[in-house]
């Protein structure tokens, strides 16, 4: 009797997919490891179709429902941005920002060498906002392609920045230089018009290094990764003022509600306090009915190149297999409370893969195999009710 291997290697996949609580709703052919944008019922991937790395890496469109492929770019993609004001825009392998039809995927505009390039970025609605390399932040609307308004910021350039959309304000993060001095700074923009609302600089002793910010409403966390100043400022996000002295945090695992978690320990908001000295809660990208919802990766291993592309024009040329990579990955949904696993997927070894995003009680994730036994793909789950 002969025995279908691929088939049931297939079937023992869905089964674990099916045994941890998850619903696989479709799953559509296109390689990629990078954590797919979903935005008006649309799948925005960056990837190349199975079976084919010798391609460029494009952006393809697919439906929310049913994984079928809308439309596919006709160039090559370095970077994808979102869709706003019915056009959907990405960054090119030139650095130039590409606006496609969102509802076609014909070109719109392409923008020319002259364009400062883009370092952060955030879509609210049908409006646009850009940190450039001029350290600029420029509010565009979508709809009709016109600069709403523009705002010179005093950040040396090429420094580390961070652009982050929270309520009716922008939260920009970089670093500031002049003369020798070199520090830290925020700047809470008006989204409207692009008024200061309020600025923090780090306070001395000055001692270069990243500052990372998140924007939390109601909290700004600063986190000073400084040799001499290993902290985290939490700020009130309407004023910027510290709101207690700075949390002994050094490296913050995330923040949900009124807890930030760290290996320091979990940390009460509202007043500064620990809460547990054991980092129990697990860093998640996904928050759906009182769960965590994870990529989680053990057994790495040391990894080569998957392929050699030409960086301008995304010409194949050649193709090395990786020769380890995890071997035990699974998407799991985890008690914000206790830490525990509650529902967990098994992912294919020897594939690499993106975080989840969750929309409509949907999550979806790509994968990229790495090797034969891998499989590639965007991967579309119906989530559990909750615990």
């Amino acid at each position: 009797m002969r025995t279908n291997f691929p088939l049931l290697m297939l079937l023992t996949f869905l089964q674990g997919c099916f045994s941890g609580g998850f619903q696989l709703l479709w799953q559509a052919p296109i390689a990629s490891s990078v954590t797919p944008i979903v935005q008006n019922g649309t799948v925005y991937v960056q990837g190349f179709r199975t079976g084919h790395p010798e391609e460029p890496y494009r952006l393809f469109a697919l439906d929310a429902q049913t994984g079928k492929e809308k439309w596919v770019s006709a160039d090559s993609v370095y970077e994808i941005y979102g869709e706003s004001g019915s056009s959907v825009f990405y960054r090119n392998a030139l650095d130039h920002l590409v606006q496609l039809d969102a509802l076609t995927g014909e070109k719109i505009h392409e923008s020319g060498d002259d364009v400062p390039v883009i370092r952060n970025w955030v879509i609210c609605g049908d409006t646009m906002y850009i940190l450039n390399a001029l350290m600029q932040v420029v509010a565009v609307d979508n709809r009709k392609n016109a600069v709403l308004w523009l705002r010179q910021l005093p950040f040396g350039p090429g420094d580390h920045t961070n652009l982050q959309s929270a309520g009716k304000q922008l939260i920009v993060s970089g670093d500031f230089r002049d003369q020798g001095e070199h520090y830290g700074l925020i700047w809470a923009m008006d989204a409207a018009t692009g008024a200061e609302n309020w600025h923090f600089e780090v306070p001395p002793p000055h001692d270069y290094a990243p500052l990372l910010v998140v924007a939390n409403d109601p909290y700004i966390l600063a986190t000073n990764t400084a040799p001499l100043t290993l902290h985290t400022h939490v700020l009130d996000i309407h004023t910027g003022k510290d709101l207690y002295p700075p949390l002994p945090i050094f490296d913050l695992y995330g923040c949900h509600g009124h807890h930030a978690y760290s290996p320091q320990g979990t940390f009460d908001l509202k007043t500064g306090q620990r809460t547990g000295d054991k980092p129990n809660w697990a860093p998640g990208s996904v928050y759906y009915r009182g769960l965590v919802w994870q990529r989680r990766i053990t057994g790495l291993g040391v990894v080569d190149m998957f392929t050699l592309r030409n960086t301008y024009d995304g010409d194949f040329r050649g193709r090395r297999d990786w020769t380890d990579t995890a071997t035990n990955n699974s998407i799991e949904g985890i008690d914000e409370v206790s830490g525990k696993s509650v529902y967990q997927t098994k992912i294919n070894k020897y594939t690499r893969f993106s975080q989840p995003v969750e929309a409509n009680g949907v999550l979806f994730h790509t994968s990229l195999s790495t090797m034969r036994e891998g499989k590639s793909g965007v991967w579309a789950y119906r989530l559990p009710d909750g615990k």
